[in-house]
């Protein structure tokens, strides 16, 4: 019996595909979409994706894609704008995914070998 090959997809977020429509929904759901981009970006990280769709237009084949250099920028302006805005309970997932990201980082920039020492040194 062959194993299939599992294909790995986050649901992307549909959009309207008029400004004037798009406009309008901004503004009803922006922090729903936030919660979207926060969601998908956690999706990529628990998947190790470099990139990941997060909104579809409706009637449309484009999607808006973040890739893994954006993820922190991201998550940061997300941050900012809940803080700013008091939606302090929001606050914990995005903190804790700019922590996974950053440690991410580090480790990128520092590897160790197994003793715990700088290989380079």
């Amino acid at each position: 019996m062959k194993k299939k090959k599992m294909i790995i997809e986050n649901e992307a977020y549909i959009l309207p595909s008029s400004n004037d429509e798009m406009r309008s929904f901004v503004k009803k759901f922006k922090v729903d979409m936030m919660e979207n981009v926060v969601g998908s970006i956690k999706f990529a990280i628990e998947n190790k994706l470099q990139i990941v769709e997060v909104f579809q237009f409706k009637n449309s084949p484009f999607v808006v894609t973040i890739n893994e250099k954006e993820f922190i920028p991201n998550l940061s302006h997300i941050r900012k704008y809940y803080t700013d805005n008091e939606m302090f309970e929001l606050c914990p997932r995005v903190e804790q995914l700019l922590e996974i990201l950053k440690r991410k980082t580090n480790e990128k920039e520092n590897p160790e070998d197994i003793d715990g020492h700088n290989p380079s040194t």
